[in-house]
């Protein structure tokens, strides 16, 4: 007796998609990923795949913004308790956490801004809303007199020192510091700098 298979609903389609053509992309690049292997590893043919996307890029646009998760930074930006430090361990942690967890889209990313502009540019979207998160969180902190700058300038700062942790860590293992300590660190230069106080 055959079993009927069951058909997926749009959602399971658009997440098979998706994480299909993450696995794809971490591997090959956005040159090396084609649109028959993602629908291919998905289990959904190539017709599919552009009716819910259109094309390549905005694949993997959607896949940057799915894992960066730009609407939980959002939601978390939102709730913040106004106490800055407080603030900014909790925004870092986040940081730490996400960047984690798409190290392997960061480090393709990286690679795909010199060889291909469009993939480049489709990738980096989702960390670019990410950092105008943050931006905004360090325009009302300028605004209320508790920070000083260009808020973007802050926002970018704050968010190099996290990313260099999370890439670099592998390639300077002598560090043996905990995340937690890390951040301690950065928060502390990012609001007291490191010139020793007479």
């Amino acid at each position: 007796m055959l079993h009927e298979i069951q058909p997926r609903s749009p959602e399971e389609t658009r997440n098979r998609i998706l994480a299909a053509t993450r696995e794809i992309f971490a591997k090959k690049g956005g040159r090396g990923t084609t649109t028959r292997e993602i629908a291919e590893l998905a289990g959904v043919n190539e017709a599919t795949l552009f009716r819910h996307f259109g094309n390549k890029d905005a694949i993997i646009d959607a896949v940057a913004e799915r894992y960066c998760a730009t609407e939980q930074l959002q939601e978390l930006a939102a709730s913040l308790s106004g106490d800055l430090e407080a603030d900014l361990h909790r925004l870092a942690s986040a940081l730490v956490e996400r960047m984690e967890q798409v190290q392997d889209l960061i480090i393709m990313s990286l690679v795909e801004q010199e060889t291909d502009s469009a993939v480049g540019a489709a990738a980096w979207r989702a960390p670019g809303a990410i950092r105008q998160i943050v931006g905004d969180y360090m325009a009302k902190r300028v605004g209320s007199g508790d920070l000083q700058g260009d808020p973007l300038l802050l926002a970018r700062f704050f968010m190099g020192m996290i990313f260099a942790h999370v890439i670099g860590r592998k390639k300077f293992p002598e560090m043996e510091y905990s995340t937690q300590a890390i951040i301690d660190f950065q928060i502390n230069v990012f609001l007291n700098g490191v010139r020793k106080k007479n």
